[in-house]
């Protein structure tokens, strides 16, 4: 499955580039961005549109990087959990084992030949 992962990355990023070389002269042109609050200006300098297209395309590999550590991170909580609740199951399926045998050996009933 991490083959899979690594050559369609490798891909998308190959596509990326593609898009970007075949796009060229209209990513040339520099583009100006602008936040404006009420009470202040953000203004940036000149950028030119393809690497504003990089910076986006990575801050969005690294957003998704992000969810797949914190989903990581949420499934070994998980399986750990579990086994911790699986070594509980068992030492008391292991106890009640025991517990059962001990009563049916003192329960047992004796057999006594029958005097005719």
């Amino acid at each position: 499955m991490r083959f899979v992962k690594v050559i369609f990355s490798t891909v998308i990023v190959l596509l990326g580039i593609v898009f970007i070389i075949e796009n060229l002269d209209v990513l040339k042109h520099a583009v100006r961005l602008k936040l404006d609050l009420y009470f202040i200006t953000f203004q940036s300098p000149d950028i030119h549109l393809w690497i504003l297209v990089l910076f986006t395309f990575f801050l969005g590999v690294f957003t998704a990087s992000l969810y797949g550590l914190y989903e990581l991170y949420q499934q070994r909580r998980t399986i750990r959990q579990l086994r911790h609740n699986l070594e509980i199951l068992a030492k008391e399926l292991k106890q009640a084992g025991a517990s059962a045998q001990a009563s049916a050996a003192s329960s047992e009933p004796q057999i006594v030949p029958r005097s005719e």
